[in-house]
């Protein structure tokens, strides 16, 4: 938890700091929803389950088990062509699964959940009124515990869980438009590296603009290859967003 404060302290000074570049100034405030699952493998101490003191399960069943996945708030600020944003998720997505060893337990459920706080500042290099282009990093932070719960066939019921905390390095790019008169959109793309083998993250978004800010729609996927002792995250967790965007 320290670690998590920290880093939501890091984004916030990030996204504070960025107002003195500038006196021409807007900030936004996204909250929003992720309806999310995973795919990908998971790993964790066997504790006793019978099936090693290591165990590793596989999903890939993505469309078939979207939940809402958590509550979401995003910040960003933009001065000239200078921008810093920030992100706080807190995730908790879930998938199920056969296992390959049904005369023991005859299914998996598993879930994934903790938090995923990120910052970065970035650069627009188109430059222009409707249209920006920025280049951007900053850091990626996770703090993320996994279950798996065996459901019993021959032996009882048991659960197996772990938990981890570790950050990356991030490097991305992010074009963002206004179209048609209110019509806005966004993609952005990054990837990075650290306490992560890699991870990388998509988000796709359209919305209405009023005055006073926008409703935004869309997609995010977040992808993570992540490994420490027992503890095992190499898996997607991705879905639909829907958001409202206040302007400042």
């Amino acid at each position: 938890m320290k670690k998590l404060l920290i880093a939501a302290t890091g984004a916030t000074a990030l996204l504070a700091g960025a107002t003195v570049a500038h006196a021409q100034s807007e900030w936004r405030f996204t909250p929003y929803a992720w309806v999310a699952s995973f795919d990908g493998t998971i790993g964790t101490a066997g504790n006793g389950s019978g099936l090693g003191d290591r165990v590793t399960f596989d999903f890939g069943k993505l469309s078939e088990n979207l939940s809402l996945g958590g509550a979401m708030l995003n910040g960003s600020w933009r001065g000239g062509r200078w921008t810093a944003f920030g992100d706080w998720t807190y995730a908790k997505v879930e998938s199920d699964a056969p296992t390959r060893v049904p005369n023991l337990y005859s299914a998996i459920e598993a879930e994934v959940k903790g938090n995923i706080v990120q910052g970065f500042a970035g650069y627009d290099v188109l430059g222009q009124k409707d249209a920006h282009l920025d280049v951007f990093g900053g850091v990626r932070y996770y703090d993320l515990d996994i279950e798996a719960r065996l459901k019993g066939a021959a032996v009882a019921d048991r659960s197996l869980s772990g938990d981890s905390q570790w950050a990356d390095g991030v490097i991305g790019a992010r074009w963002s438009t206004r179209f048609a008169g209110n019509w806005e959109a966004y993609v952005q793309a990054d990837v990075g590296a650290g306490g992560s083998d890699l991870s990388w993250q998509a988000i796709a978004a359209v919305g209405y603009a009023w005055n006073w800010g926008a409703l935004l729609a869309g997609w995010r996927h977040l992808n993570v290859d992540y490994e420490d002792g027992d503890y095992r995250l190499d898996a997607a967790l991705s879905g639909p967003i829907i958001g409202v965007s206040f302007k400042f």
